[in-house]
């Protein structure tokens, strides 16, 4: 097992950028429509809290749309003969959404109000399409034991199928909302074209707010056939210098110029180690690249950054490993 140079590593990522640049580009980064699906909870209430201050950054428009069915909409109005394309229904929804409008959002902002009935994660996906969003934010509750570990809710959905990032804001119980505030991000980094473009989302959300950026690598540590423990801890050493050097090598890459980013070498657990680099470091957000994945597996099959979501205290910026914005 080789241990390659610093100069040998970044040469090789460098052409490992152009490959990825020329072959399947990053996309062109920008915000500038911002989508928030609201089912009046005060967990989807707070995603507002970060969807307003990043389009003021960013001077995107903002979107809200809430998306009910039968059922809800005759609890509303306790009767059930009520009908999704019931006039009255709409509107009470509308009328429910301009009045958040008036209260969060500034009186020049156009309103942007959409009510669609229907399974929400799906409205939600294909709303975001029609509209051509940038940028989903959208809470999560934060569940705690069991909750936590079981899948299903829409916010995870969302995240698993929308072809846009999704910001995913968990709001913790009995604790008030944090303030918005972006001055820590953190990127975790397998040196995959995913984490590329992860850390590319995490560099652009740095220099527009002036943040702070970190990198973060966690080291799992060689599966060697070694039966004793000195030729296991000497292959577990040079894979060690070798992601540090593969860490190093990936800080200097030409998107993360204007940034220069700390690094960290983390062993054990990705999902673990990342929470808990989240906390030690204060972190205000964590950017983290999905593996792209479709049809049954993109649906029923875990992933990091879904286990993130659920464990982090901070909000989760998900992109879609198989970024397509249309």
């Amino acid at each position: 097992m080789k241990t390659l140079t610093k100069e040998e590593r970044l040469s090789s990522l460098h052409r490992f950028e152009a490959r990825t640049l020329s072959g399947s580009p990053l996309p062109t980064i920008e915000i500038k429509t911002i989508f928030v699906p609201l089912d009046f909870s005060p967990a989807s209430l707070e995603a507002l809290n970060y969807a307003i201050p990043l389009a003021k950054e960013f001077g995107a428009a903002v979107h809200l749309v809430h998306v009910s069915d039968k059922q809800k909409a005759s609890e509303v109005f306790r009767t059930d003969e009520l009908t999704t394309e019931t006039v009255e229904w709409i509107e009470f929804l509308r009328d429910r959404l301009s009045l958040i409008h008036q209260k969060h959002l500034p009186p020049s902002w156009p309103k942007n109000d959409h009510v669609r009935a229907g399974q929400p994660y799906e409205q939600i996906c294909d709303l975001a399409r029609e509209i051509h969003a940038d940028l989903i934010v959208i809470g999560t509750r934060g569940h705690t034991g069991l909750s936590r570990i079981l899948l299903g809710s829409t916010a995870e959905r969302v995240v698993r199928l929308a072809l846009c990032p999704v910001l995913a804001v968990r709001r913790r119980e009995h604790k008030q909302p944090k303030e918005f505030r972006l001055r820590k991000i953190l990127a975790p980094v397998d040196f995959s074209q995913c984490s590329m473009l992860g850390s590319a989302y995490a560099a652009f959300f740095a220099k527009t707010f002036d943040a702070k950026l970190l990198l973060l690598h966690v080291f799992a540590g060689v599966m060697s056939a070694a039966t004793d423990k000195a030729s296991k801890d000497k292959d577990d050493a040079i894979d060690l210098e070798n992601a540090r050097l593969d860490l190093e090598a990936f800080s200097q890459l030409d998107f993360l110029d204007k940034v220069r980013p700390a690094t960290e070498i983390r062993a054990g657990y990705p999902v673990d180690e990342i929470c808990r680099e989240a906390v030690k470091s204060e972190i205000d957000l964590v950017a983290i690249a999905t593996h792209g994945r479709s049809g049954f597996n993109r649906v029923f099959l875990g992933s990091v950054a879904e286990h993130v979501i659920r464990y982090a205290e901070c909000p989760v910026l998900v992109i879609p490993g198989r970024f397509r914005n249309s």
